[in-house]
């Protein structure tokens, strides 16, 4: 496909695209003619990955560029390309005391998370929400250590279904496991969110409304 119809194909500008080759995010085209280049099916799924990134996980650019990097990285695993996603999503985590980081790594340890990798930025984003959660007052008494094994729970069982559900034909394919992988994060992690308030709103209406 040409260029124009690789954009309208993702749903980008040609101008978006044309940033994009220039910043070294899409694979070259093949070159059919002095002024003309043909794209396909492994463009049109990194421009979607890039625009799910972008306007979905409001990804900035020089982040992108270390994930294209990692997926074009043959010889780094799948499970290093998951990580550098993650790492690309959510960015820089806030500093933390070494108080709440301990935390955090008893929690993980808790949940028996023992291959997660030691210096993962999320460490600290959960170090950080700890902070947040005994600053208003919770997480010290029986009842928040009881919700927290609750919690622990249900992650590992939604993490062990979704990572469960990556395997399949396409599994060598990096872009299609990558943008798997962003779906679930950003997309339907989006979608957890809605529901669990539709959800509450029904019990806090079982429960107080009457």
């Amino acid at each position: 496909m040409r260029i124009s119809e690789l954009a309208d194909a993702a749903g980008v500008s040609v101008a978006t695209l044309k940033y994009y080759q220039r910043e070294g995010l899409l694979p070259p085209a093949r070159k059919v003619a002095a002024r003309l280049a043909e794209y396909d099916d492994t463009h049109l799924r990194r421009l979607r990955l890039l625009r799910v990134l972008r306007e979905v996980g409001e990804v900035p650019v020089e982040r992108l560029r270390s994930l294209v990097e990692a997926v074009e990285d043959a010889d780094a695993s799948v499970h290093d390309v998951f990580g550098v996603a993650c790492d690309a999503l959510h960015g820089a985590p806030p500093e933390t005391g070494p108080d709440l980081r301990a935390m955090a790594d008893a929690l993980i340890e808790q949940a028996g998370w023992d291959r997660v990798r030691p210096g993962s930025p999320d460490r600290d984003h959960l170090a950080a929400l700890v902070g947040t959660i005994l600053d208003l007052g919770g997480g010290q008494d029986e009842s928040a250590q009881e919700g927290a094994a609750t919690y622990l729970r249900l992650v590992d069982e939604l993490a062990r279904f979704e990572i469960g559900a990556f395997a399949g034909p396409d599994e060598a394919d990096r872009d299609v496991l990558v943008e798997r992988m962003v779906v679930g994060q950003v997309v339907y992690g989006e979608l957890l969110l809605v529901l669990r308030r539709i959800a509450e709103e029904h019990y806090s209406a079982q429960r107080f409304a009457d």
